[in-house]
């Protein structure tokens, strides 16, 4: 992946990212979120504000309009391939209509947005590790991510979805993990198997259907183009070839939103129909599929209140992916995160992570582990800031490169 070099002074502020054993199944009673907010004063719009009320005029008309900007310096003192330091920055635009509002339509959105990544990868540059150390780290391109209509039945229990969309938006998702800065914390899935998946920074054609028979209980499937487009086609790519095979994906779970102990437990899969070589030294077979799967559980284990922000929760992952066709064929995350500590939103948190590569490659490799610790705190109501260090132990599972130290800030900033 070549990177497009950029002037520095361009990516110095930023954006990102982007629950259930205990009291999540108790079912002792709490408030609803609706309940639980206290009403706030502050700008709600970002730094440029209300643009003299135009945008709560539109938003009262069902249409809102959002944008951020991440911007973040990293560099490895110590390890890796070589030592050095990069900038990157993540632009994010998006358009979200109601159309029940704008066109009658019930119970029916439609969402645009497109992304501009930019910078240098300071893991193919500098540090080697086969995770990403960071999650906006991606080829230098203005693109298309979303563009898709959804449309909800039977008073919500069922939604439809039609159109292009990421597959890590809405399958795996581990809502306290969303603090961290290493990509192994949000694909669901590891991260070197040979499926071609819609996620970030790359959005793919599919549809997808979500049902929840029973509050809290619920179900998702979906279909999607076997390769979507990829980084240097700006998202536009929209041609579906039965050469490219198609991927499915699946997940079932029970999820816990309220005021009191939020948390979920979700069980995945992925299916993809391409053609796949077998990756252990000495094989010459080809398989006509490739799978994956997924668990996750994420639990508010403490609350100062109930319907308090200020809290404790912790999240276990893990991934696991076929031995025969993927270079990686198990991830394993861990990781608590602490809200309220000195601001009343600011985050800090400690995550591991272990990737393990399959067997049998001609490059032997063994496993590569993450561990980072990482502080969020909001400047203003639209500025956030967030010093993080990571410690990246075989990085690319191998002991050619030295054990990485990666040392860096982001910022986060919402227009």
């Amino acid at each position: 992946m070549t990177k497009i070099s950029i002037p520095k002074t361009a990516a110095i502020l930023v954006s990102a990212s982007a629950l259930c054993v205990s009291h999540a199944f108790a079912g002792d009673s709490c408030c609803k979120t609706s309940c639980c907010e206290t009403p706030s004063t502050e700008n709600t719009y970002g730094l440029t504000g209300d643009w003299g009320g135009f945008r709560s005029t539109l938003k009262e008309n069902g249409v809102e309009i959002n944008g951020s900007y991440a911007g973040e310096i990293f560099g490895n003192p110590t390890g890796g391939k070589k030592h050095g330091s990069v900038l990157d920055g993540l632009l994010k635009l998006s358009l979200d209509v109601n159309l029940e509002k704008t066109v009658g339509l019930p119970d029916a959105t439609f969402r645009i947005s497109g992304l501009y990544p930019h910078g240098t990868s300071g893991t193919l540059r500098n540090v080697g590790d086969a995770s990403y150390f960071s999650n906006i780290d991606a080829y230098d391109s203005y693109r298309l991510v979303d563009l898709w209509v959804e449309q909800k039945l039977s008073d919500g229990k069922i939604a439809l979805k039609l159109g292009q969309m990421r597959v890590d938006d809405e399958f795996g998702v581990t809502d306290s993990a969303g603090l961290f800065i290493n990509s192994t914390f949000g694909v669901p899935n590891p991260p070197l198997t040979p499926m071609a998946l819609a996620i970030y920074p790359v959005g793919g054609l599919g549809a997808r259907v979500r049902f929840e028979p029973i509050e809290g209980v619920y179900g998702l499937l979906g279909a999607y183009d076997g390769t979507p487009g990829s980084a240097k086609q700006h998202g536009t790519d929209w041609a579906l070839r039965s050469s490219e095979g198609s991927l499915y994906a699946g997940e079932v779970g029970y999820q816990r939103s309220d005021c009191a102990y939020p948390g979920a437990i979700r069980f995945g899969f992925l299916y993809h129909t391409a053609d796949f070589d077998d990756v252990r030294e000495g094989h010459s077979e080809s398989y006509g599929s490739s799978t994956s799967s997924y668990y996750v559980i994420d639990q508010t284990v403490w609350q100062k209140g109930q319907g308090s922000k200020e809290g404790v929760s912790v999240f276990l992952r893990g991934t696991m992916a076929e031995k025969t066709t993927a270079n990686m064929s198990t991830t394993s995350q861990v990781g608590v995160v602490y809200t309220g500590l000195a601001a009343g939103e600011d985050k800090l948190g400690l995550a591991f992570a272990r990737n393990k590569f399959s067997p049998g490659q001609t490059d032997s490799k063994s496993s590569e582990s993450i561990t980072e610790l990482s502080y969020q705190v909001p400047v203003t109501s639209y500025l956030r800031v967030q010093p993080d260090i990571q410690y990246i132990c075989k990085p690319g599972g191998t002991s050619q490169y030295q054990n990485a130290l990666v040392i860096g800030i982001r910022a986060i900033l919402d227009f």
